[in-house]
Formats: structure tokens, C-alpha cells, sequence
């Protein structure tokens, strides 16, 4: 049996945990038109699973009378969003396109057959997209927009947003899903030409569940390998629950394991080899972002054990409080930390405390 875990970036794993509730609400929206979640941003830090999610989502549609435009805003967004929908459809509707001249799609453009001197408006992302769904309209189509990673202070996001506003207020049955990191939605969300995402459904993607990790580590690991129950407890618990580490303690455990290393000796070396790649993958990319007061920050942070008094962040800083807010609010929107209770913080993603350590020996 090969390795059913799979820790790459970008790639829905094949073991996909913890997140079926937010599967079955956003599945179930498509024929619910009143349905909260017809609209949802999906917002987690990296490693949280947002891609997976998406890929997910597009795997489990029917695929029946829903199209799926999933597409990565990171280059001409209406152009790849236009040229997806013209793909998904029918080949017995493109052929109402006659009259319009031309359609971009990716870096090239697409001719009809019909008349050349269409006018110019009809080359507006409006206007087109609006065409299409005309027709898909008319077969009783579902379209469900999927935008991962999504930018901030895109004018093509802000042209996507504000016509899909307007399909929505037009009756089209369309739907959209967009997946950000905490920062970026949080932007998105104040960009005055955005407010319509503000009724949107945010989905805030915790850490899975303990009990949901340990089930599956004994159904797949346990059951294949025969191994403790101890092991199998003290392995899920090392991912803290964080999507990444479920995958990576998961890989590096069916490796060993299946190189008949023992027991304890093969679990000791999937936490470590789990660590390196979380600080390669994950906390470096994002440390690497933080200015030099928000690293000060988290440097004091890292001083404790556990959750952190913002009282103390103060005082080893030697700044004033307004100072130390400032970045306080910086790094909870960044999702870097989060609130533990009343004056108290703490890391959002496992190992953090680990890594600022390492990096201050550096």
C-alpha cells in the first residue's frame, strides 16, 4: 500500500481530515438559494488547509448542472475566469456567441464566427460573463466560483467582486467561494469597493480537532503497522491539530514504519523531520515577512512557555503600550497570534516559540 499522506503545498492530500462540516454546508448552499453560505471566504494562515479545501469542494461538486471556474488570482484574473467558464460549457451553447467579436481567454484571443463590428462595450468582463450565464440560465446551470489565495488591492478582484454582486441581485444562480490569508481577506474586507463581501460567511479554519487526528492515525496508521496506542496518542498530538503537521507526522511515520524501523525510534524521527519542513515551509516564509517591530514582538512572546500577558510583552520591550498595540493589532490580523483570554496571547501556529528561538541563535 503506498504512503496515503501527502504534505506537498498546492496538492489536496489523500487522507483530507476535519473539514467535512464546511464541505457539506458549502455542497448543500448550491440548491439553497437563501443559504448563508452561497457566498463564503474561507480565511486560515498558511498551512491550514485552504487550498486542499478548495480542491476538495471541486471534487466532491456533481458535476451534472454546476460548473466549477477555479482560478488563482495572481495574474489576468477575468481574462482566466471568462476562459475557464467558456470551457465548462456545453459545446452546444458556445455557438450563442456569435455576435461578439472577440473574448479574451488567458493571453489569447478567442474570434467568433458572426459579426466583426460588434461594439466595443461588449468586450467588458460584465457584459460577457453576463452573456454566458444568460445561456446557462436558460439549461438551468449552476456556476460556483472557487479563488484561492486570494490579493489584496486587485482592481481586477474589485471588477470580479462588483459584478458578481450584481449577477447575484440579477438572479443568477452563481456562487462563490475565496480563500485568504487572514490579513489579506481582512483587507479585502475594508477596501470601500468590497463592503458587499462583508455578508459574506467567514469561515475561520481552526486546527482540526484532537479526536479527530487520533481516529485517524489509528485507523490508518495503527491498523496497518500494529502498532501502540501510546504512539499513535503521542503522534497526534504533536501536530497540535494544525492540517501541515497532520500530513507530515503522517508521511514520516508510514516511511519508517515501513522501513520496519521500531516503534519509538520511527516516531522520534517524524516529529523532527516533521519540524525541519514546518520551519522551512511554513515559519520561515512568514517570519521572513514580519517587520523588524513586529519581530521584536514575538521575540518577547517567545520568553514564555505558554500563552503570553501582553502587560509582560510590554514591559520586556521597554516601549509604551500604544507602541507594542500597534503591532499587537498588526499580528492578529497577519493571523501570527491570536487571543488566549483576557490580556493573554499566544501563537497561532504549533512551534512557533521553537522557531523564533532557533532564529535568535542566528
Amino acid at each position: 500500500m503506498n504512503n496515503p499522506y501527502n504534505p506537498s503545498f498546492g496538492q489536496k492530500p489523500e487522507r483530507f481530515i476535519g473539514r467535512d462540516s464546511i464541505i457539506f454546508e458549502i455542497l448543500g448552499s448550491l440548491e439553497n438559494y437563501n443559504s448563508p453560505w452561497r457566498t463564503s471566504l474561507l480565511i486560515g494562515v498558511r498551512g491550514s488547509g485552504k487550498t486542499a479545501l478548495l480542491t476538495d469542494l471541486a471534487d466532491s461538486v456533481k458535476k451534472g448542472n454546476v460548473l466549477v471556474v477555479s482560478v488563482t488570482p495572481d495574474g489576468q484574473l477575468l481574462n482566466d475566469i471568462l476562459s475557464c467558464l467558456y470551457e465548462q460549457m456545453p459545446k452546444t451553447l458556445r455557438g450563442a456567441f456569435k455576435k461578439v467579436a472577440t473574448i479574451s481567454v488567458g493571453n489569447l484571443s478567442v474570434t467568433f464566427n458572426g459579426d466583426q463590428s460588434a461594439p466595443e462595450f461588449t468586450k467588458n468582463f460584465r457584459y460577457q460573463i453576463t452573456r454566458m450565464l444568460e445561456q446557462l440560465k436558460k439549461k438551468k446551470y449552476k456556476v460556483l466560483f472557487l479563488l484561492d489565495e486570494s490579493q489584496k488591492h486587485s482592481e481586477d478582484m474589485r471588477i470580479f467582486i462588483s459584478t458578481y454582486q450584481h449577477l447575484i441581485r440579477e438572479d443568477y444562480d452563481v456562487s462563490l467561494v475565496m480563500a485568504g490569508l487572514p490579513n489579506v481577506i481582512s483587507d479585502i474586507l475594508n477596501d470601500e469597493v468590497l463592503t458587499f463581501l462583508r455578508r459574506a460567511k467567514q469561515v475561520m479554519l481552526e486546527n482540526v480537532a484532537y479526536s479527530a487526528v487520533l481516529q485517524e492515525y489509528t485507523e490508518v496508521i495503527k491498523n496497518q503497522f500494529n502498532v501502540t496506542s501510546e504512539m499513535i496518542h503521542v503522534a497526534a498530538t504533536s501536530t497540535k491539530g494544525y492540517p501541515y503537521l497532520i500530513q507530515l507526522v503522517g508521511y514520516y511515520l508510514w516511511e519508517f514504519l515501513q522501513r520496519e524501523e521500531k516503534e519509538g525510534e520511527a516516531l522520534q524521527k517524524s516529529i523532527n523531520e516533521s519540524k525541519i519542513m514546518m520551519f522551512q515551509n511554513v515559519h520561515k516564509l512568514l517570519y521572513r515577512e514580519l517587520s523588524a517591530g513586529d519581530k521584536e514582538f514575538v521575540k518577547a512572546m517567545a520568553a514564555d512557555e505558554g500563552v503570553s500577558k501582553f502587560s509582560d510583552i510590554i514591559e520586556r520591550t521597554g516601549r509604551t503600550k500604544n507602541h507594542v498595540s500597534t503591532y499587537r493589532v498588526r499580528l492578529l490580523d497577519y493571523g501570527y497570534i491570536k487571543v488566549a483570554g483576557y490580556g493573554e496571547l499566544e501563537f497561532c501556529i504549533p512551534y512557533t516559540k521553537e522557531f523564533i528561538e532557533q532564529e535568535m541563535y542566528y
